[in-house]
């Protein structure tokens, strides 16, 4: 199975429990669903969105993204506060 397949399983899967949460509150028992809720929310940040964005970035040339791909780190300006002839 591919793994974004899987990833989209998995929040299905947290998706279904926080609606359950929400059940488990309307019904009464509020500290369970509160926790239900928070746990279902930490899994999908520290788990399910880090594993997505590694799948795809995964094969990427990310120096493509860079700001600055002309610049040398060598051509560092000294900037004068006291002319204020650069700020008009």
């Amino acid at each position: 199975m591919n793994l974004l397949k899987f990833l989209g399983i998995l929040l299905l899967c947290t998706l279904i429990a926080i609606g359950f949460g929400f059940y488990t509150i309307d019904q009464g028992d509020t500290a369970y669903g509160h926790k239900i809720i928070g746990l279902s929310t930490l899994f999908i940040f520290f788990v399910v969105m880090p594993l997505f964005i590694w799948t795809r970035y995964k094969n990427k040339d990310l120096s493509k993204f860079n700001f600055n791909q002309n610049k040398k780190d060598d051509e560092d300006e000294d900037w004068d506060l006291d002319d204020k002839s650069k700020w008009n």
